[in-house]
């Protein structure tokens, strides 16, 4: 049966994280505070719809409109905002290609040139019959237990290793009010040293902590050494289930001690006491891999609706791919999410 998408008024969008409470699938990312930290530094126009059958509500959608020159985009999200996924909260039983159809008919109604989502619940074939082209890469995650013993012998010898080494220097991770500014300074520092420049703006991180600590959907943690001094620090958004990384740093000054492998440590085991269950560590490589995790595929679908959108964005992934090709160390950097 047909969708169709209807915009939410003023007061309902006032309790959008109330209307999609009923919804398993959602995430800390579908969340007022997560679209916050998205419009106080991307400069998106946040849009919400209800997603209705035949004027009966059976779930919603959210995404953020931009411009890139002339191009009208949609994102849901973007590769850009480092946001593992946001995409539509549906009712069980919803054709997942009766809303593909209703998002490209709101993409004609908006005169959008691009519409870019990343949701795994739909399945891929709504993408493909839509004309919606795939991306797909890979991120590491980790399956959680209270048992701490048990994570610690599914984690790599030299992981384990280098925690000790750490708790044996006096390193302790703790809550860190800040961690959002000192993140990205850190990181910044770091990139520095290799001609690489941070992959966001200070404005995001710190945003990420303004908008989910008072909401109680972050760990903002770093590592201080018995000098007082934080030596490492990281962002780790949660929901009811999942806990992602999104971004860390340390100092180049003491990373012999491992606190790095600490601050992983130190994240894992409060994840697992508050009985969250999985860890996304929002990409992939040895380090994460390390940590006893598994290797997921991550779809992002996208859809070009003119021709000279879609060669804009050839010539967009083709500068990219040039980019890291000269500095190896910016695809490292810039999670599977963006």
């Amino acid at each position: 049966m047909p969708l169709t998408l209807e915009p939410l008024r003023p007061e309902q969008i006032a309790r959008w994280d109330s209307l999609i409470a009923e919804f398993p699938r959602r995430t800390v990312y579908h969340s007022q505070a997560w679209f916050r930290c998205i419009v106080e530094s991307q400069q998106a126009d946040w849009r919400y719809w209800a997603v209705a059958d035949h004027g009966r509500v059976v779930g919603y959608f959210a995404g953020g409109i931009t411009h890139r020159g002339p191009f009208r985009i949609l994102g849901s999200p973007l590769r850009t905002w480092r946001t593992n996924h946001i995409g539509p909260l549906l009712q069980e039983g919803v054709d997942p290609d009766a809303f593909v159809i209703a998002l490209n008919q709101l993409a004609r109604a908006e005169r959008l040139s691009m519409v870019e989502i990343e949701y795994e619940g739909m399945p891929h074939a709504a993408y493909e019959d839509a004309g919606f082209d795939c991306h797909q890469t890979w991120t590491n995650t980790l399956r959680l237990t209270p048992d701490l013993a048990r994570l610690l012998r599914a984690t790599g010898q030299g992981r384990r290793h280098g925690i000790r080494k750490a708790q044996r220097y006096g390193l302790e991770v703790v809550d860190y009010a800040g961690a959002g500014a000192l993140v990205h300074d850190q990181l910044t520092r770091t990139l520095q040293r290799k001609g690489a420049l941070c992959p966001f703006p200070a404005e995001f991180s710190m945003a990420v902590e303004r908008n989910l600590k008072p909401a109680g959907l972050l760990y903002s943690l770093g590592v201080r050494n018995p000098n007082g001094e934080i030596v490492a620090a990281g962002l780790f958004p949660r929901d009811h289930r999942t806990v992602y990384l999104w971004e860390c740093s340390s100092e180049l000054k003491g990373r012999n001690r491992n606190p790095n492998d600490l601050l992983h440590w130190g994240l894992i085991c409060r994840a697992a006491v508050d009985g969250h269950q999985l860890y996304n560590m929002s990409g992939y490589g040895r380090f994460n891999y390390s940590f006893g995790t598994e290797l997921v595929a991550v779809h992002r679908w996208n859809k070009c609706y003119s021709l000279s959108a879609r060669a804009s964005r050839r010539v967009y992934e083709g500068m990219l791919k040039l980019k890291r090709r000269r500095n190896p160390l910016s695809g490292l950097m810039d999670p599977v999410i963006k």
